[in-house]
Formats: C-alpha cells, structure tokens, sequence
C-alpha cells in the first residue's frame, strides 16, 4: 500500500507543473492581433473573398475553415526561377522577377 500512495502523491505533485504548461494565449505571427471585437465572424469561401475581407476597413473575425488556394490568383510566370530554401519536396520556388534570384535570395 505505501507504493501506490508514493505513486498518487508523485502524480499529484505534477499536476500543477503539467497544467503551468499550457500556453495562456496565442503564438505565432498574428498573436498580437486585437481582434474584431464583437464583430460577426466571416469565413471566407476563396482567395477572392479573402483578399476582400482583408484589403477593407470593417473590424471583422475571419475564420479559416478551409485550404484556400491562391494558385493563379496573381497571374502566370515562365521565367526561370531558383529554389533559395533548398530543393526538398516542402521547399517554395521563387521566381527570378527583376533578378531576385542573384540579387536577393538568402
């Protein structure tokens, strides 16, 4: 009998650290954000609507709940392009516009 109590006295003892790491606010590039306030929330059915969503001036909550594609939205490209992040399946492909690739890459 001493063991298990030795075992749910060193669980409970971890209990407070384990919950100390959850994290108490959001990470990442938009965690500085302040919201929409109580404005409606929108969820955005393309790149178009989202790029709408985004370029306006109303206080808004934009929900994601789905993959938008913006392949296309910006045109086409048939220069030749480099691969400045490597060449792995993950990796983007940059195109050489005004000769970023010799000029800017990283």
């Amino acid at each position: 009998m001493p063991s298990l109590f030795k075992t749910l006295f060193a669980v409970a003892a971890l209990l407070p650290s384990a919950f100390a790491a959850l994290p108490t606010k959001a990470e990442g590039f938009g965690s500085s954000t302040t919201g929409g306030g109580n404005a409606a929330a929108v969820y955005p059915k393309n790149a178009q609507e989202l790029i709408s969503y985004l370029g306006d001036s109303q206080p808004r909550r934009i929900m994601l709940d789905r993959t938008i594609n913006f392949i296309g939205t910006e045109g086409t490209a048939s220069e030749t392009g480099c691969a400045p992040w490597g060449t792995g399946s993950q990796c983007q492909l940059a195109i050489n516009q005004n000769g970023w690739c010799n000029n800017y890459q990283p």
